[in-house]
C-alpha cells in the first residue's frame, strides 16, 4: 500500500514544477510584450535582456511602470495604431495578472536575498570593509553592472569605487572629482535623500540631462543615483547604469534606494564602532603611561632642596641627640636612627648604604621599620617628621 505522506510529497512536486513552468511561459510574455510597447510605441521601461537573472517581481514592477506610461500617452496615439494599442495594453493586464498571483512575485527582490546582501555588508565591520563591498552587492542586487561609490564634501562628489561586470572599466582620473550643481540629478538626491532616476531624452538629444561630464561612466541609457544619509547628512552617493546602454527602470531606482539607506545605517555605525574603539586604544594606553609614571615616581629618592652645584656643601641636618624622646622615635634601633639621619639628608639609599658600609638590601629594610615606626607614608614625611623633632629639640635646649 502506498504511503499517503509519498503521494502527498508527489504532488506537491508536480503542482510546483508547474507551478514553474507557468511562471517561466509568463515572465517571457512580459519581457515580449515590454519590448513591443518599446519597440512599437516608444513606451516603457526597457525589458530585462535574461529573464534567468531577475524575479517575478521586478518584472511585474517593469510592467506597472509600463501600463502608467501608456495610459499616459493615451491620447497621443495616432488613430490607426489606437486598435493595437489597446490590445496590447489589455495583454500586458493579463499576463500582469498572471504574475501577481505567483508567489514569488510578492517583490522586486527576495527578501532572502536582501537581507542577504545586508548580512554580508555588516560582516565587513569596518568603514574601509564597508566601502569595498559595497559596489559589488548592488550589482549583484539590482542586476545594473556599472556602480560607482563616491564621497560628497563641500558641494562635490569624488569617485572611491568602482564595479564593472562587462567590459573594460572605464577611466576614472578624469572625473575623479565632480561638482554638484543644484539642478543637477547628484544635486536632487542629496537635497530631497531620495534616488534619481536619470534616462535619455530621445525626442531631443540636445536636452539630454546626463549630458554631463559624468554620461561616459554611465552609458546612453541612463543612470540611477542614489544618496547615502546618515544622521548628519549625506555623506555619499551610488551611482548604477547598464553596460548594454539599456534603461534602468523606477523598480531598480527604489530598490538602490533601499540598497543605499541600509549602506547608509551600516556605514554610520561601522563609523562609530571605530571611533569608540580608537578612544578606548588611547585611554588604555594613557592608564598605562599614568601607571609608569606612578611606578616611577614609587621607586624614585626623594631629596629636598635643589640639586647642589659643584663645590657648594652638601645638607647635613642636626643629629638627633638621643635623649629625644619624639613619638615613635623612642623605638628606632641605633642603626636606624643612623639611618634615619642620612635619609633625612637627602642620600639615596644607595649612598647611605655606602656610608653605613651596609647592602642596599638592608637599607631598605631599615626604611621599611622607620617609615612604619614613626607612622610615615612615605620618605617626604619621614623626613618632614625628622625636620620637626631636630627644631624641637632645639627650641628645647634653648629654653632651658
Amino acid at each position: 500500500m502506498m504511503d499517503i505522506k509519498t503521494v502527498n510529497d508527489g504532488q506537491s512536486r508536480i503542482q510546483g514544477s508547474a507551478q514553474a513552468r507557468g511562471d517561466a511561459e509568463a515572465m517571457k510574455a512580459a519581457v515580449s510584450l515590454l519590448g513591443r510597447l518599446r519597440n512599437d510605441f516608444g513606451l516603457g521601461p526597457e525589458p530585462p535582456s535574461d529573464t534567468r537573472k531577475v524575479s517575478p517581481g521586478l518584472v511585474l514592477a517593469l510592467l506597472d511602470e509600463a501600463t502608467e506610461a501608456a495610459l499616459s500617452a493615451l491620447s497621443t496615439i495616432v488613430s490607426d495604431k489606437k486598435v493595437s494599442f489597446g490590445r496590447l495594453l489589455v495583454e500586458i493586464r493579463d499576463v500582469r495578472h498572471r504574475l501577481h498571483s505567483s508567489p514569488s512575485s510578492s517583490a522586486v527582490v527576495g527578501a532572502a536575498d536582501f537581507a542577504g546582501a545586508v548580512r554580508r555588508l555588516r560582516g565587513a565591520e569596518t568603514v574601509a570593509g564597508l566601502s569595498r563591498s559595497v559596489c559589488a552587492e548592488a550589482a549583484a542586487m539590482t542586476g545594473l553592472d556599472r556602480v560607482l561609490l563616491s564621497e560628497v564634501h563641500s558641494n562635490a562628489w569624488t569617485i572611491v569605487e568602482t564595479q564593472f561586470e562587462r567590459g573594460a572599466a572605464p577611466e576614472i582620473d578624469s572625473l575623479a572629482t565632480a561638482p554638484i550643481e543644484p539642478d543637477s540629478p547628484e544635486g536632487r538626491a542629496v537635497q530631497k535623500r531620495t534616488a534619481v532616476l536619470v534616462l535619455p531624452d530621445r525626442q531631443s538629444p540636445a536636452a539630454n540631462p546626463i549630458n554631463l561630464a559624468s554620461a561616459s561612466y554611465f552609458g546612453a541609457g541612463g543612470y540611477v543615483v542614489a544618496p547615502i544619509a546618515v544622521s548628519t547628512g549625506v555623506i555619499g552617493l551610488i551611482h548604477a547604469s547598464r553596460a548594454d546602454d539599456r534603461n534602468p527602470s523606477i523598480a531598480e531606482r527604489d530598490l538602490l534606494d533601499a540598497f543605499a539607506g541600509s549602506f547608509g545605517t551600516l556605514f554610520e555605525r561601522a563609523m562609530v564602532s571605530e571611533r569608540l574603539t580608537k578612544q578606548k586604544r588611547l585611554i588604555v594606553e594613557r592608564l598605562e603611561q599614568e601607571s609608569r609614571e606612578a611606578e616611577v615616581l614609587s621607586n624614585s629618592e626623594v631629596a629636598l632642596g635643589k640639586p647642589r652645584a659643584a663645590g657648594a656643601a652638601s645638607f647635613s641636618p642636626a643629629a638627633l641627640p638621643s635623649h629625644c624622646n619624639a613619638p615613635g622615635l623612642e623605638e628606632l634601633t641605633g642603626r636606624e636612627r643612623e639611618v634615619f639621619q642620612l635619609l633625612a639628608a637627602g642620600k639615596s639609599n644607595t649612598e647611605i648604604a655606602d656610608v653605613l658600609v651596609i647592602s642596599v638590601f638592608t637599607v631598605k629594610s631599615h626604611v621599611k621599620k622607620i617609615l612604619r615606626k614613626l607612622g610615615a607614608m612615605n620618605r617626604s614625611e619621614a623626613i618632614y617628621r625628622y625636620l620637626e623633632m631636630a627644631k624641637s629639640d632645639a627650641s628645647s635646649g634653648r629654653t632651658t
